[in-house]
């Protein structure tokens, strides 16, 4: 008997993990196509031809480099026969107390149809990069996307229904592209808006996005993406988040249309290293072969009525995915409801349990997802703590590492805790506590997110199913282990695996350290589910009576733990993130070196050799933000420029309009207005637009700040300032270089050091003061 449960066990743990491996498996990019397929296929090699061109330096608006890939742009779709044209446009964002303005270079093209032009199809992807980013994968790859499929569309005959490509500028520092062509002709015939991102530069594209009232685009998109990975879930979360793309904008202005983005290789994101090199091609090509595939489809159909109700979709497996209304789900859940009491009633009346070990099954596995979740906290906070200089925001590199890791900690955490457990409570009464408590949390998820309770849902349908299936042939109470018991348990839990497990990998690859008590407690539910199988394995491979398994898998996960930590260490494949700036106040000529984090590097501790923490007050005088900074010597800078254009008196009102410019050829501008009386300031308007007024409280008068990204050619803007008249006004001009003095950089960067991302890494700042 011994030798026949030890082969059932060893094929059980085949089996799980053959079975969790295919199904990440199976939503894998698929293989990139080479630039030799035929010229109607969608080539990931041919795109990379771009990409190649697009991210060979950081090229954030407002710089040299942004000119030169909008020229190159430019040229694609000339001879790609769309006629290019630029919008160039200022729009803002109002919404914080800094209103920020962007001044872009919107792309656009247009594929005719052989329609009337009134339901057209839009292509989006931003060109402009971070400033410290190459942007390979965000958005090279899908702008790169969008070139290639024009392409392979023009070698077929036309669509009913026109293609608008639209290349937006200033994605990364507020939507600004997105915004301006909201005042484009072309904006009102769009029917339907696909936009392509990445938080990353490798793993499957995820439609992680769609307009509300989805059931239309969910439906449309399900039957004629090749490639589909999607998920209501994903689309649920997202809506929750304050994070945006280019594609909010249309969303909040009512379009139908969805979004997709690859976000693997998240520690690459907004980085140096998102270039050509590191993009993986097999990512470019679902991208693409999605969107080409879309667009044939859109292109051909009807697109005037595109809302329907919000309807449940998933992958279940590989390319099958399973669509249905919101309001089945009240079936869905009647029947879990009369499976569990079924299920429950006839444990009770086969005196397999009684109603009191049901209640303490429900308390147990609660206990046991609160500890195996909680334990991860500390653990989390020590591995950190065990890699200062690995900024939290960034991701790892060696993700896939520590989530393997994090997950053997908690699978042998988990068996050992049930051994426990199940040393005075029966395996039946466990699980039924499980059935409950998980019945429970989906009823809590149906409410609160009504398109994502198919996460329990079905995973519970299913195992309560092969539990009551295995409690009516009495196989519960049996003391061995029979192969019908295993195959029926195993067949059960199929569900959970092929829907849950995926899951659990995208929430820890989207999050990583930040956030992996998430996926951690995904991962708990599963266990859960699968309890009956683990409790066969744990029993095979014990010793004595000692769980040799649960230590064992411990033991793993705690040298997995340690290899994932040594393999973060800094080299020139997967580099340290460092951050510091520069600030010259022109008026004191006093200097200042700044960086957002408290703990200096090998690097950026040569600039820090006195630091002190605070709000850098000496630079703004609304700074409220604690840094790091140290006094620096003063470099002789050329200094922003404001000089009057007019300067005029009209009744009680002063109208004064300034040309703000940056002789040392800045990429961006920034001014704070300080008036004299809190009263004093009536209106401002930037190169034409007039902004809403935020004043900011500091110590002495209310201060109104504004940054402008995206100098143009020209570098400069105007500004034009209504306030009371005979009170005087003090304008703080700063301008904002994508580098540091390198005169002041004694130690040169090492290969294994890369700037850290963000518009306020690896700049200079210089100030100067003006009173009108």
């Amino acid at each position: 008997m011994r030798q026949r449960n030890t082969a059932i066990a060893g094929f059980l743990l085949l089996a799980l993990t053959g079975l969790a491996l295919l199904s990440i498996y199976l939503l894998m990019p698929p293989s990139p196509v080479p630039a030799t397929a035929p010229a109607t296929t969608f080539s990931a090699e041919r795109a990379m031809q771009h990409v190649h061109q697009i991210a060979k330096e950081p090229h954030a608006m407002g710089t040299a480099a942004h000119a030169q890939v909008r020229e190159y742009l430019l040229k694609q779709l000339q001879q790609l026969g769309l006629n290019p044209q630029v919008q160039q446009s200022i729009a803002s964002d109002e919404n914080g107390a800094v209103t920020t303005i962007g001044n872009v270079y919107n792309i656009l093209g247009r594929f005719k149809g052989t329609g009337s032009g009134r339901q057209a199809i839009l292509l989006m992807a931003h060109y402009d990069s971070q400033p410290n980013a190459r942007g390979a994968g965000d958005d090279g790859a899908g702008v790169a996307a969008i070139l290639e499929t024009v392409r392979a569309l023009k070698q077929e005959k036309p669509l009913e229904h026109d293609v608008i490509v639209l290349l937006t500028d200033g994605e990364e520092y507020g939507l600004f592209g997105a915004k301006a062509f909201m005042e484009h002709p072309w904006a009102k015939e769009v029917a339907i808006v696909l936009n392509a991102e990445a938080r990353g530069n490798e793993g499957p594209s995820m439609t992680f996005e769609m307009s509300p009232q989805n059931g239309w685009v969910a439906k449309q998109f399900i039957k004629a993406a090749p490639y589909p990975f999607v998920s209501s879930l994903a689309y649920e979360i997202y809506s929750r988040m304050p994070n945006d793309t280019d594609f909010t904008i249309f969303k909040d202005a009512g379009y139908s249309g969805l979004n997709s983005a690859f976000i693997d290789g998240f520690v690459h994101y907004h980085k140096i290293t998102d270039n050509p090199e590191n993009l993986n091609q097999g990512s470019v090509q679902h991208h693409g072969s999605n969107m080409l595939a879309l667009v044939r489809h859109f292109g051909s159909i009807d697109l005037t009525e595109t809302k329907a109700p919000d309807t449940v979709f998933f992958n279940l497996i590989n390319g099958w995915v399973i669509n249905y209304p919101v309001g089945l789900n009240i079936l869905w859940i009647a029947l879990a409801a009369l499976l569990l009491l079924v299920t429950v009633t006839v444990a009770i009346r086969k005196q397999e349990v009684t109603g009191w070990q049901v209640i303490a099954g429900v308390g147990l596995y609660l206990l046991l997802l609160v500890v195996v979740v909680g334990v991860f906290i500390p653990v989390n906070k020590l591995v950190l703590q065990l890699m200062p200089l690995t900024h939290g925001h960034n991701g790892v590199y060696s993700s896939n590492a520590f989530l393997i890791a994090y997950l053997l900690l908690a699978l042998g955490l988990f068996i050992l805790l049930s051994w426990f457990v199940l040393r005075w409570l029966s395996l039946l009464s466990l699980m039924l506590g499980v059935f409950i408590l998980q019945f429970i949390l989906m009823i809590g998820l149906y409410l609160l997110v009504p398109a994502a309770a198919y996460l329990l849902l079905f995973p519970l349908l299913f195992s309560m199913g092969g539990t009551l299936l295995a409690l009516m042939q009495e196989l519960y109470h049996k003391p061995e282990v029979c192969w019908r018991y295993a195959l029926i348990l195993l067949v059960a839990a199929i569900p959970a695996i092929f829907i849950i497990t995926p899951i659990v990998h995208v929430v820890f690859v989207a999050f990583a350290l930040q956030l992996p008590v998430g996926a951690i407690a995904l991962f708990v539910l599963i266990l859960g589910l699968v309890l009956p199988l683990l409790v066969i394995l744990e029993r095979s491979f014990s010793w004595r009576s000692v769980p040799l398994l649960p230590l064992a898998l411990l033991a793993a996960g705690i040298i997995q733990v340690a290899q994932a930590i040594d393999a973060e260490k800094p080299s020139e494949k997967q580099p340290l993130h460092s951050h510091v700036a520069y600030y010259l106040n022109s008026d004191d000529q006093s200097a200042y070196w700044v960086s957002n984090f408290a703990k200096t590097d090998e690097w950026n501790r040569q600039f820090f050799t006195a630091p002190q923490i605070g709000p850098l007050t000496e630079i703004y005088p609304d700074a409220q933000r604690i840094n790091i900074k140290n006094q620096a010597v003063p470099v002789a800078l050329p200094v922003p420029v404001a000089e009057v254009l007019s300067d005029s008196v009209g009744g009680a009102e002063r109208l004064l309009r300034l040309r703000l410019s940056s002789p040392r050829g800045a990429a961006h501008l920034e001014f704070i207005l300080q008036p004299a009386t809190p009263d004093t300031l009536q209106a401002v308007a930037f190169n034409g637009r007039e902004l809403y007024l935020h004043p900011i409280p500091t110590e002495t008068t209310p201060v109104y700040h504004f940054r402008y990204y995206g100098l143009p050619l020209t570098k400069d803007a105007v500004l034009e300032v209504r306030l009371k008249k005979g009170v005087p006004l003090n304008l703080l001009l700063y301008d904002h270089t994508l580098s540091l003095p390198q005169e002041l950089v004694k130690q040169p960067k090492p290969a294994h050091v890369v700037p850290e991302q963000g518009r306020d890494s690896n700049i200079t700042v210089v100030r100067k003061t003006y009173t009108f």
